[in-house]
């Protein structure tokens, strides 16, 4: 009863990773169309588009952003700071180049999770298939900790490129912005623990082998 469970929760993430697939490339191919395409809209209609990147409120090594208010502050000594400030900086402009910087971190990182979904599905597809311990998806799974590596440093350094370009084009911002860090210590660990279970994996393979060849 169990084992049945287990196969039907697979059979059901199979499909749910097989719709996030089209869907990933539907976007991407979409968001490739855009990016070549958008020049022509742009240069004919006038009509702005949308461009955005993400931004942190303040300036320094440390994203701070003062807050200011409208009564008396009994208690408080100096200014009040909300530490880590960030959001999207949205933008409605005819400058395609602007729309080009501000789409290329989405269109890599796209691409990266489309492949890391085609990773997990080849993975599931031999687990419904009997063989979870499979050589393969050992291999797999660290492509997929790689790639969460990759994409976790690739994806903010591309949007601090962007944003620190776009920004030195406009004038000074009230109040200051600034790009926001490429450091990402989250996607670092989760990378990390992607590739240990991959050698666990990696182990469970091996003990498998061993098991068929001793029957």
């Amino acid at each position: 009863m169990s084992t049945t469970k287990n196969l039907r929760l697979a059979h059901f993430v199979k499909k749910l990773l097989d719709v996030i697939l089209g869907l990933l490339i539907v976007g991407s191919v979409l968001l490739i169309l855009w990016m070549a395409i958008s020049p022509l809209i742009l240069a004919s209609s006038k009509t702005p588009a949308s461009a955005s990147v993400q931004v942190a409120i303040g300036s320094g090594s440390e994203s701070q952003f003062e807050v200011t208010f409208a009564g008396p502050t009994d208690g408080l000594n100096g200014p009040v700071y909300v530490e880590e400030a960030q959001g999207v900086l949205r933008l409605e402009t005819t400058r395609w180049s602007f729309v080009l910087i501000s789409n290329i971190a989405k269109l890599l990182t796209a691409i990266g999770i489309a492949y890391v979904v085609h990773l997990l599905r080849s993975v599931l597809q031999a687990i419904l298939q009997g063989d979870p311990f499979a050589k393969e998806n050992s291999v797999r799974i660290r492509r997929i900790g790689y790639l969460v590596l990759l994409i976790g440093f690739l994806y903010p350094t591309v949007q601090y490129i962007a944003a620190n370009e776009i920004l030195n084009q406009l004038p000074i911002a009230d109040p200051t912005l600034s790009p926001t860090s490429p450091f990402q210590a989250e996607v670092i660990l989760a990378s990390l623990l992607i590739l240990i279970l991959a050698q666990v994996w990696s182990y469970g393979w091996e003990l498998e082998r061993e098991r068929a060849l001793t029957i």
